[in-house]
């Protein structure tokens, strides 16, 4: 049996076809306007997503950038505390060294003395310096002073501030106070006050003793520096790699969410001719009727 096709059928094909190729035209300008490959997750739910999972490692990589800056930060201000400490320690032992020898007077000795105990406050200001607003060396107690004047003692944890830099990677930015100062059985603080002592009273054989203990903390302080500074380092290696990983996680993001500008230009001129075609060949279609095979 043949199938009648009728007006009204063929009207409503042809209005169909128009306006499935006028919908595609409308999503290449679209995409054309914003940038954007998909505009809404039913234009691509696979795409989609691949751009969620994109997003979720870029912000966990943004985050430790973020966290590898304010490491870095901690360790500049740690350098910088620890620089201060050594030259001041260093010039304990010039001035341990002037009482030692010669003949020094006892007015020269008390001078010495009480330089010696305004360079014990500088290593004081630095066992307590901040960055940030936050104590460096009092391990996790980053409130409050971790060794208060006028006592030597150590009020901070002995845990040090730790960061996590990338998913398996967790470094330490800093050294807690105890660990700096040392604890056995004396810390610098008061290998310094002994040393004072022992200029003011003016024995050689004591001030030797007690220059050796501050030769010591002198040592600690700067090993403990160069170890910090090798974490610097490996941060700083650690934030080129993490700004590697943030162009690539870009790049592979931009080539599913982005549109290709060529490509959608391409697309559109297609659709328009398309679009062209298909208007004229149905207003001609529609403008034929039975009168026209009536001869």
């Amino acid at each position: 049996m043949a199938i009648r096709i009728t007006q009204n059928q063929t009207t409503l094909g042809f209005a169909g076809n128009l306006q499935s190729i006028y919908a595609q035209m409308a999503k290449s300008q679209q995409q054309i306007a914003d940038g954007r490959a998909i505009t809404k997750p039913s234009d691509d739910p696979f795409g989609t997503g691949q751009v969620i999972d994109y997003d979720a490692q870029l912000a966990d990589v943004k985050q430790f950038q973020t966290n590898v800056t304010n490491a870095t930060g901690v360790l500049g201000s740690a350098d910088s505390a620890l620089d201060t400490m050594t030259s001041a320690l260093q010039k304990i032992k010039t001035l341990a060294v002037q009482a030692e020898n010669g003949t020094p007077s006892a007015q020269d000795l008390n001078n010495i003395a009480i330089e010696m105990g305004q360079l014990k406050e500088v290593v004081r200001d630095g066992l307590n310096a901040q960055h940030g607003g936050q104590y460096i060396f009092g391990g996790t107690s980053t409130k409050a002073a971790p060794f208060p004047a006028p006592a030597n003692t150590y009020m901070g944890t002995t845990n040090p501030l730790q960061s996590r830099v990338t998913a398996t990677q967790t470094v330490q930015v800093s050294v807690p106070g105890d660990t700096v100062a040392g604890i056995s059985p004396t810390n610098v603080l008061d290998d310094i006050d002994a040393l004072i002592t022992a200029v003011q009273s003016g024995n050689s054989a004591t001030m030797n003793t007690a220059a050796s203990a501050v030769y010591s903390d002198t040592d600690r302080v700067i090993d403990i520096r160069a170890q910090l500074g090798a974490t610097a380092s490996r941060l700083e290696a650690t934030q080129t790699r993490l700004e590697a990983q943030e162009e690539r996680l870009m790049d592979a993001r931009s080539k599913v969410a982005e549109v290709d500008s060529a490509q959608a230009f391409l697309d559109m001129s297609k659709q328009q001719t398309m679009y062209q075609a298909a208007l004229a060949s149905g207003t001609k279609i529609m403008s034929t009727t039975i009168l026209d095979y009536i001869r």
